[in-house]
């Protein structure tokens, strides 16, 4: 006879309100996913860009991250002020992507350009 309910790991079936619940499992999200998702998001900042080479390094530990970014600045935008913006939407993109928490984002203008 089929259930709507999802059995436990003693045998025991759940109640029907957590029928449809999934029953889980684990997500693992690497390190290069969080590395392309925070380069599309510092090309989504308007004056910045992501350089040719390696423009971002993430460390992945649990739900925490930690970011190293190389970035290029429109000329004549003010630097910080653009590293400001870049900093807070790659730390919204990433968190909001993949529910890990960005702790830290190191910033490293290579660039200015026209």
């Amino acid at each position: 006879m089929r259930t709507r309910t999802v059995p436990r790991q003693g045998g025991t079936p759940l109640p029907e309100e957590h029928a449809v619940r999934d029953p889980g499992g684990r997500t693992e999200i690497g390190a290069r996913v969080v590395e392309r998702t925070a380069a599309r998001a510092v090309c989504e900042v308007p004056g910045a860009g992501a350089v040719r080479s390696r423009a971002v390094r993430a460390k992945v530990s649990g739900d925490a991250v930690l970011l190293r970014l190389r970035i290029a600045v429109r000329y004549p935008r003010p630097v910080r002020e653009t590293a400001r913006r870049v900093r807070g939407h790659v730390r919204d993109r990433v968190e909001r992507t993949t529910g890990k928490r960005v702790h830290h984002i190191d910033i490293e203008i290579v660039e200015l350009v026209r």
